[in-house]
């Protein structure tokens, strides 16, 4: 698993990035772009390894109905946040 899907992970690298010099704005959007990038190979990975049990009449849960739901949601939260800063960038 990706270190950016890690909360604590994702708050360091955001801290260092400002302390190297980077501004707060920039710095966000790095690590949202790296997390949603991470939260969709993840969710894909895992739909697949899902998909490929059932293809394969393997009954083992790859991915419950909730962490399903937390990880969709969790990144149409930061899909919506990269095309707000998107649109904001455009409209400046």
């Amino acid at each position: 698993m990706s270190k950016i899907l890690d909360s604590e992970f994702r708050k360091n690298l955001y801290t260092s990035l400002v302390e190297a010099g980077y501004d707060k704005k920039e710095a966000q959007k790095i690590v949202g772009v790296k997390y949603s990038v991470a939260l969709k190979t993840f969710l894909v990975e895992k739909l697949r390894a899902q998909a490929d049990n059932v293809e394969n009449d393997k009954e083992e849960l790859i991915l419950s109905v909730q962490e399903y739901s937390d990880t969709l949601s969790e990144l149409t939260k930061m899909n919506e946040f990269l095309n707000k800063e998107k649109n904001s960038e455009k409209s400046s």
